[in-house]
Formats: structure tokens, sequence, C-alpha cells
């Protein structure tokens, strides 16, 4: 006979949260990066590709926020877009 249970695992609080840390650095990082190399050129124009970069990356990953390893990289990279948003704007703000 098939044992059906499910084992409830420890939820590995530290992995995760380091995981975490490191996407949303990686995903602020991205979009400042966006900022300044399109921004260069035109300043608006750089904050519409961050803006198209940050809506675009976080409709696909809002399908995955549920899924048990995904979770701690999606909800990283989703602080970390919007930390990156909001960086482009001050240095929006501050004419860079």
């Amino acid at each position: 006979m098939v044992d059906d249970r499910v084992v409830d695992e420890p939820t590995p609080w530290v992995l995760g949260l380091l995981v975490t840390l490191i996407s949303a650095v990686f995903a602020t990082l991205l979009l400042v990066g966006v900022y300044e190399l399109i921004g260069s050129l035109v300043t608006w124009l750089g904050l519409a590709a961050v803006l198209v970069v940050a809506l675009g990356m976080g409709w696909t990953l809002w399908d995955l926020r549920e899924r048990p390893v995904w979770r701690w990289i999606v909800w990283g990279a989703l602080i970390g877009l919007l930390a990156g948003l909001g960086s482009s704007i001050v240095l929006l703000a501050l004419g860079r």
C-alpha cells in the first residue's frame, strides 16, 4: 500500500531570504542600468523603458508567486522592480 500523506518540511527562511535579497538587488540594478543606458539619450524615454521592463517582468512573475521554490525569487524580484522604478524616478528628478 502506498502512503499518500504529504510530509510537511520546515520553511527554509534563511536561505529563502538570502535568495530574495539577491534577486531584489539584481532586479533593482537591472532597472537602474536600463534607465542609465536609455536615459543618457533621452531622459523621459529612459523612464518609459523602465516602466515597460518592470510591467513586463512583474506580469510574467506574478503567476509564479505561489510555487514553493519560485516564491522567494519572485517576491525578491517584485521588491527589486519597485525599488528600481523608484530609483529611476529619483534619478529623473535629480536630472541624471
